[in-house]
């Protein structure tokens, strides 16, 4: 779960999903004189989408962090998760790559990006890498085995096939880090954001010029971006959440039903030059 806590005890949580859904709302946007339009669009706007699901099945009755009374977050350490984990991914991978294998390429790469700090395509945020199991190291050699085997048959000899699909994977990472600053990264109150920073960012397939994407506070619920990369201005993206009340519980199916009745809520938020 996507979780940020709040200074009365309650929480403001979302699923993946929901969280993907948010990225999507970037990917749908991005583009205009100065950035260039996504290409193939389609297709990765729906590689956006989906790029986290895979969870269904377990976020609909989520193991509970009962001390905090909410959901695990997810960067917390989940007991028994990896296998859960590594299932969801292999999984979704499966799934979008049926639909459409461009799209699974690109997910699939997010994924084993994420285990190798994004392909320290960034340096801000910078990140770090960290050991990872036996299993996961497995799993992270059988991905990019694949990966390079769909690169063979979609690239058919192309030689700017590479070239756009780094800049999509890169695309890719910059509106999950935008998702997450949202939903749980990027504030320094209730409702106000803190400055931040995505570097280095390319603008166009065609050309290897980059640049650094300022955030900066505007206001409650509001940022400004510098260059700005979207297609109109100001843009208002939502993401849907539950606001789970702040309690303390007896035991982990209080706490889980507790999280079932949370109202739910579209939170706003305004993007401006």
């Amino acid at each position: 779960m996507v979780i940020r806590e709040l200074k009365d005890g309650s929480s403001i949580v979302s699923t993946q999903e929901d969280h993907a859904e948010l990225s999507a709302q970037f990917a749908a946007h991005w583009g205009n004189k100065d950035f260039a339009r996504l290409r193939p669009y389609d297709t990765m706007v729906f590689a956006t989408t989906y790029h986290d699901s895979g969870y269904r099945e377990w976020e609909g009755n989520p193991p509970m962090n009962v001390a905090q009374g909410r959901p695990y977050a997810h960067r917390e350490e989940i007991p028994s998760f990896e296998p859960v984990e590594l299932r969801a991914y292999a999984r979704n991978i499966d799934w979008v790559s049926s639909q459409d294998r461009y799209a699974g390429l690109l997910v699939s790469m997010h994924r084993t990006g994420l285990w190798q700090n994004r392909y320290q395509t960034f340096t801000s945020p910078k990140g770090r890498l960290r050991d990872r199991s036996a299993e996961v190291k497995t799993a992270l050699q059988n991905f990019e085995a694949q990966q390079q085997e769909v690169k063979q048959t979609l690239g058919g000899g192309n030689l700017k096939f590479d070239n756009e699909l780094w800049f999509n994977y890169r695309a890719l990472q910059i509106y999950d880090l935008l998702s997450l600053y949202f939903c749980c990264d990027g504030y320094t109150d209730d409702e106000h954001f803190k400055e931040d920073l995505l570097a280095p960012i390319r603008l166009s397939y065609d050309s290897p010029d980059e640049t650094d994407l300022r955030v900066a506070p505007n206001g409650a619920g509001a940022v400004r971006m510098e260059p700005y990369p979207f297609d109109v201005a100001p843009l208002t993206v939502s993401a849907r959440a539950r606001i789970v009340p702040p309690g303390t519980y007896a035991s982990a199916e209080a706490c889980l039903e507790a999280y079932h009745r949370a109202p739910r809520k579209l939170l706003s938020f305004e993007i401006s030059r």
